[in-house]
């Protein structure tokens, strides 16, 4: 499996595309005076880490603890593979309450984290969107929206899930393991990081395919 994505690293089409990561991260660069990552531990994450470090090794590097809905090995995990990568400067926020009816990460994130970063001067933002992850994501980018005031950039708009996995196996990147508890079970290509329990993905299914998998964390969450 690894060959084969390391076969794909080698192909004009995947050069291109990490050539235009760059050079969008290059130009925004130039253009913001003071830029942060959002780093949520994924796969799109961690190439944009990597990739970003290359030009800035000291740049904020934010990353947002959902609590009871990540298995604190897992949460571990995650700001370690950010710091294998090179993150010198990480800022990780949470909160107590985790029930998702409440809209916890919404609510912190606009009420308090982002007017905090615009007051500090942030006035851009590295996220790892992809228009192959949904329409909604592709009609965001087409239309250039962004979630607040502080204007985001998007290096890996045009890569597909080849594309990720070519860049972390071809780069020896570490990668959180709840992908390799997921992938054999659906899929390389449909397999993402994210919330585990969680109320919000009950309509996916996810939480059966949770209580299989990580069934030892089950109970954990209130």
């Amino acid at each position: 499996m690894k060959n084969t994505f390391k076969a794909w690293a080698k192909t004009e089409s995947f050069q291109k595309k990490v050539a235009e990561a760059k050079l969008i991260i290059h130009d925004a660069l130039k253009k913001s005076k003071k830029m942060y990552i959002a780093f949520s531990g994924g796969k799109d994450s961690t190439c944009l880490l990597h990739l970003v470090l290359k030009f800035n090794p000291n740049i904020l590097v934010w990353h947002w603890d959902y609590g009871i809905y990540i298995p604190r090995k897992f949460e571990y995990e995650t700001i370690e593979n950010a710091k294998k990568i090179g993150a010198r400067n990480i800022r990780i926020d949470t909160s107590n309450a985790y029930r998702y009816k409440e809209k916890v990460f919404y609510n912190t994130f606009f009420g308090k984290i982002l007017p905090e970063f615009e007051k500090q001067g942030y006035d851009g933002v590295f996220v790892g969107l992809r228009k192959q992850e949904s329409i909604s994501r592709r009609e965001r980018i087409k239309a250039k929206r962004i979630v607040g005031n502080i204007q985001e950039y998007w290096p890996l708009q045009n890569w597909d899930w080849k594309d990720v996995w070519a860049y972390i196996f071809s780069n020896d990147l570490p990668y959180h393991s709840a992908y390799n508890i997921y992938a054999p079970v659906i899929g390389w290509d449909k397999v993402r990081f994210a919330t585990f329990f969680d109320p919000e993905f009950d309509f996916l299914g996810n939480s059966n395919l949770d209580g299989m998998l990580l069934w030892r964390w089950k109970n954990a969450i209130k």
